[in-house]
């Protein structure tokens, strides 16, 4: 494995003698296509979106400290890599880093894979890029002071759908309606709370790890899936604040009812499972008590260059983003689809109280890497680990430990030059 090149934002300036001023701000924008454009999710799928069950956003938490900005963009879609918005963001001032989230519903328009529909001239990725970029500039030109805590939570709703026998083999687990234990399985609940100095809620983020597919193939209508109706009841609970929800290491766990038709309440389910989210989420940020920083926002981004298992002589390129906050919040990126023991081990590894894998998650630079799995599991094979995956073996692996190094490094506690 070689390292492309990195972009650290250190900003190791003076000592603070103070508290530093956290700014933050929030939008949103609707991005949902016009029926009628090729869904994506289900190679199943027959036929384009008919029509739409409930929109699809792009919400924008942006926060500023110590001259460092950086957008958290939470997007309903199964994923969105755009190399113009980082830059764009940049370029204008708007934001040093932009964090392309996608929850991954499976109920929402092809992406990046068709960027000329309707028309070259005038494509729906192009306007979605487009969008967005108006919406971080929206949330930069209204940043307020703010307050910050993190938190976590449990619950379970999903299930690991990689059955491994003991005589070696891997039979999928798409649907386990009946709740059979499986693991490895993650059921932490993350969770970011944001005020303003009056101390009224302006943004709950939730990290959770489950694949967003309660709909499934035969669903034709838009729809954000439970992510949607998580965002839904976590706004209600706060009146006047914006929920984000991010994806974990999401790549190798399903929700209990996976593809639940339509006809048998597919929307219901949806909703019942969003709601369940939601309730666990409340009740962890209504215990917080967000508070100034009493250090500094530090972050450092880098592409990292790996072979392709599926074609000798081909690199694959991800990029991924370390942001450490007030030395208490840690978030760090992968852009595809991590399998949830690199989320467990990066909790393992870190010394940050609270310590986030955003999966599904775009950054720096690169492209969309797909599935990403642990060495075990591709040594055991199945889909996502011995099929359906192009990244190097160990690149999950690899960038957790980066990201434990930028950690360190952002922190003042690793060197990059030993002592003699």
């Amino acid at each position: 494995m070689t390292f492309l090149r990195a972009v650290a934002l250190l900003l190791l300036l003076q000592p603070a003698v103070a508290a530093v001023t956290l700014e933050a701000g929030v939008a949103r924008v609707a991005i949902t296509p016009p029926a009628g454009y090729v869904m994506g999710g289900y190679t199943a799928r027959e036929g384009p979106s008919t029509g739409i069950h409930d929109e699809l956003n792009a919400t924008v938490l942006l926060l500023k400290a110590n001259g460092v900005r950086v957008a958290i963009v939470s997007c309903d879609l199964r994923s969105f890599p755009s190399l113009r918005v980082v830059t764009e963001a940049r370029a204008r001032g708007l934001a040093d880093q932009v964090l392309i989230a996608s929850t991954h519903t499976h109920s929402g328009p092809m992406t990046w894979e068709d960027q000329r529909w309707p028309s070259p001239g005038s494509s729906w990725f192009a306007t979605t890029e487009d969008k967005i970029l108006r919406a971080i500039g929206e949330a930069a030109a209204s940043l307020f002071p703010a307050r910050i805590a993190a938190g976590t939570g449990e619950i379970y709703l999903g299930h690991n759908r990689r059955l491994v026998s003991r005589r070696g083999g891997v039979t999928m687990l798409w649907r386990n309606a009946e709740k059979r234990p499986t693991g490895p399985l993650d059921p932490t609940v993350g969770v970011i709370r944001v005020d303003d100095e009056a101390g009224k809620v302006r943004a709950v983020l939730v990290n959770y790890a489950c694949h967003a597919v309660i709909l499934g193939p035969d669903n034709r209508e838009i729809s954000a899936d439970y992510p949607g109706a998580m965002v839904r009841a976590i706004e209600r609970e706060f009146p006047g604040s914006l929920a984000l929800f991010i994806q974990g290491g999401a790549g190798d766990i399903n929700p209990y009812l996976d593809k639940q038709p339509v006809a048998q309440d597919g929307f219901g389910e949806a909703e019942k499972m969003g709601k369940a989210l939601a309730g666990e989420a409340v009740r962890v940020a209504r215990r917080l008590s967000p508070s100034a920083l009493n250090g500094r926002m530090l972050m450092s981004s880098e592409v990292l260059t790996f072979a392709d298992r599926q074609k000798a002589g081909t690199k694959v390129h991800a990029g991924v983003t370390t942001l450490l906050i007030d030395e208490r919040i840690a978030i760090c990126t992968m852009p595809g689809e991590p399998f949830v023991d690199h989320q467990i081990a990066l909790r393992d590894k870190s010394e940050v109280a609270r310590t986030f894998l955003f999966g599904y998650t775009y950054s720096e630079g690169g492209e969309w890497v797909g599935y990403i799995p642990t060495i075990r599991a591709a040594v055991e094979g199945g889909y996502g680990a011995g099929s359906n995956t192009r990244i190097e073996i160990g690149a999950g692996e690899a960038m957790v430990d980066r990201a434990i190094a930028s950690l360190y490094r952002l922190a003042g506690k690793l060197k990059d030059t030993p002592n003699p």
